[in-house]
């Protein structure tokens, strides 16, 4: 068990890790998405979104689930939920009230020139409901939708863990059965969103974490197959990269390889942390412990960074080189200081 988590801490770690990354390139995306922030479409940069995107929010929800294996044999479903409601809720809702209205507040003094203070924008943040991206400087969940997401995905599938526990009853191969219905499910419906999020196959690789990824029997069977995985996942993951970016047809073949990225990338970077990130120091303890303060406070960090360098006449990639020197080591930086403050711990759910 010690072995395994040293690993799924180690992946969740650098999945975070990598967000200020994507948050820094998606305001240059080639798609037309407004964000909070945009320059200009630099393909280059925006290449490094398309490639992450198909499997690191996933990859995620699968940490989540392997870990919530452990913890539910440990402490059971009413303590599971209680302590899901308690670590997630305090930081949602203190992001909700008070990080995701610095979102819009850019966002409107970016996209459409708004001219009043930040206090003075709560009044439009908490009363403007259009579609929820917050980029027209309205109400948003901003980031913090996985946090409303995988609170909503932990209670649910502790119903549906108990069903498949009841409907199973140690039958090895009706849990084979399930098992292979709900990978198939997550595939299919990969490209259904809910909210504009892939919630459906969120839940179904959260239950596929639960069962599959966390068994030693199953990580063993992937691992025989470790390179067909990782050398198809990146070759998939970079023609899909290529064909969304810079050719911009066949979107049939498009299609098969964003959801191969998918599907080959999530057994593949579990590989991949299996036999290479298997180890465990004070800074892997550390950045997986503060993993949620990491995620929490990064966004608006890379928002209020980009925006300040453009004010200062920067230019769009000196702006992307400066955003990431800068967002890196002060992000890191405002999370030792959360770490010393007892009542902020609480708040952004560190333990």
């Amino acid at each position: 068990m010690n072995k395994r988590l040293n690993y799924i801490d180690n992946l969740r770690s650098i999945t975070v890790f990598l967000l200020v990354l994507y948050h820094i390139a998606i305001a240059y995306n080639s798609w037309g998405e407004a964000n909070y922030i945009f320059f200009e479409r630099v393909n280059l940069i925006a290449s490094i979104v398309v490639f992450i995107s198909p499997w690191f929010m996933p990859l995620m929800f699968l940490l989540a689930g392997v870990s919530a294996s452990f913890s539910l044999k440990k402490r059971g479903y009413s303590a599971f939920i209680k302590e899901r409601l308690i670590r997630l809720g305090i930081p949602l809702m203190f992001g909700i009230l008070f990080i995701n209205p610095i979102l819009s507040f850019v966002a409107d003094k970016s996209h459409n020139g708004y001219e009043g203070n930040y206090l003075e924008h709560y009044s439009v943040h908490f009363t403007k409901y259009t579609d929820l991206t917050g980029y027209d400087g309205g109400f948003t969940l901003g980031h913090f939708w996985f946090i409303a997401v995988l609170i909503l995905i932990s209670c649910i599938g502790c119903v549906v863990i108990a069903l498949i526990d009841r409907l199973s009853k140690n039958n090895r191969k009706a849990m084979i059965i399930i098992n292979a219905a709900i990978s198939f499910l997550a595939i299919i419906a990969f490209d259904i969103s809910l909210f504009g999020k892939r919630i459906p196959t969120y839940f179904f690789v959260y239950v596929l974490g639960y069962y599959m990824f966390s068994e030693e029997s199953f990580v063993s069977k992937i691992l025989r197959l470790k390179w067909f995985l990782i050398s198809g996942w990146i070759i998939a993951s970079v023609t899909n990269t290529v064909l969304f970016v810079y050719i911009g047809k066949y979107e049939l073949l498009n299609t098969m390889c964003n959801y191969l990225a998918f599907s080959l990338g999530l057994p593949a970077l579990f590989c991949i942390g299996h036999e290479y990130l298997d180890f465990s120091n004070e800074l892997c303890k550390n950045a997986s412990r503060l993993s949620y303060v990491f995620y929490s406070i990064h966004f608006p960090l890379v928002i209020m960074c980009q925006y300040l360098i453009s004010k200062a006449g920067a230019n769009n990639i000196l702006n992307f080189i400066v955003s990431l020197i800068i967002v890196y080591p002060l992000t890191i930086l405002l999370c030792w200081l959360i770490d010393k403050c007892k009542y902020l711990r609480i708040i952004f759910g560190v333990k």
